[in-house]
């Protein structure tokens, strides 16, 4: 950390819990298009605490929380209205099979309670807590008259997928993934302050056709000044040209640290008050104005979405795309017997 910091401590870089995901990229077949929705920036979710909590798994389902009451449902339709919320449907058929394997691997953690919903049940359907969900009715209106074929897409890629998850050294990986990177995923450690070997930064190519590579925001010097002041009050910024002062950046190049006047702030508390995409952003400052611009679209660490869809135009293969993107990872089959989850070798495509 950058001398001059007194009591910071990776606990601020990790104030913050996440779900799986971020919202997906605003294409035909999205639906969480708000940018003033953060939600892989929640709290409630002990996304990475070792402590597991009771939860009953059953043969073939799982208990779905919607706000209102807990819904049985069959654990691979589950994932298909998941997989449908979190991805694209028009992305290519292997991103849409690893985006299931990713869905139904975080799904898993949470039945085995590895994980824990904020709800107090297994999971929900809040995607700022667990992940997306979309009902049938809400697919046929965000899909119109398109439904019919996308829900055939999603519907293959979980079958051809059905009942694999990720695991490393024989236990369910924490499947985080985000819409883009950036051009390069992140360490685990450096956005959770938790290092987990198959988190770690990976290049991720292709992205830079995609609309969610690159984002600007603009203010009027007054507007950035207020804003800075106003979600920091410590900052006292008169004059960003001088006030602003990148400390520290991670490998993948999002900032750790920054001053802001008479503050240092994290770049996920920067990237919550400015409403940001990601962290990974540039600043361009004049007397009038200041433009930021950023790279990439929500936490950076896992599979990004948008690096997933250029592997798997490609040619590589769901199989191929989760190993890039989750190192050493093993591909592997479960089952509940008993009431324990069991998971069975996978022969998949090397």
């Amino acid at each position: 950390l950058a001398a001059g910091i007194v009591g910071l401590s990776t606990a601020v870089l990790s104030a913050v819990s996440v779900g799986g995901r971020v919202p997906a990229p605003r294409t035909a077949g999205s639906v969480n298009a708000g940018l003033d929705l953060m939600p892989d920036i929640v709290s409630g979710l002990n996304l990475l605490a070792g402590e597991k909590y009771e939860t009953i798994p059953s043969a073939n389902g799982i208990g779905v929380w919607n706000g209102e009451e807990v819904v049985p449902m069959d654990t691979e339709d589950y994932i298909i209205h998941v997989t449908a919320a979190e991805m694209p449907a028009t992305y290519e058929k292997e991103a849409l099979k690893a985006q299931a394997v990713a869905a139904r691997t975080f799904a898993m953690k949470h039945l085995t309670g590895e994980l824990r919903c904020k709800s107090g049940h297994t999971i929900c359907t809040d995607y700022a807590c667990c992940q997306a969900f979309l009902t049938t009715e809400q697919l046929r209106e965000r899909w119109g008259s398109s439904f019919e074929n996308y829900y055939a897409r999603i519907e293959a890629a979980v079958h051809e997928t059905e009942g694999l998850v990720l695991t490393s050294g024989g236990e369910l990986v924490t499947a985080l993934y985000h819409s883009s990177s950036g051009g390069r995923t992140e360490n685990c450690e450096a956005v959770f302050a938790v290092a987990l070997p198959y988190l770690v930064s990976v290049e991720s190519g292709g992205e830079e056709d995609s609309p969610e590579f690159t984002s600007e925001k603009c203010y009027t010097t007054a507007e950035f000044i207020s804003k800075v002041n106003s979600a920091f009050p410590d900052a006292q910024m008169s004059d960003p040209a001088k006030d602003v002062d990148v400390w520290q950046r991670t490998e993948s190049g999002r900032i750790q640290l920054i001053r802001l006047g008479g503050t240092v702030v994290t770049g996920q508390q920067l990237r919550n008050a400015l409403k940001l995409r990601s962290t990974n952003v540039k600043f361009s400052i004049t007397q009038s104005n200041v433009k930021i611009t950023c790279f990439g679209f929500g936490h950076g660490v896992g599979m990004s979405q948008c690096g997933a869809n250029a592997m798997a135009k490609n040619g590589s293969s769901f199989d191929e795309i989760l190993r890039h993107y989750y190192t050493g990872v093993d591909i592997e089959r479960f089952e509940v017997d008993s009431g324990e989850l069991c998971l069975l070798p996978e022969q998949t495509n090397e």
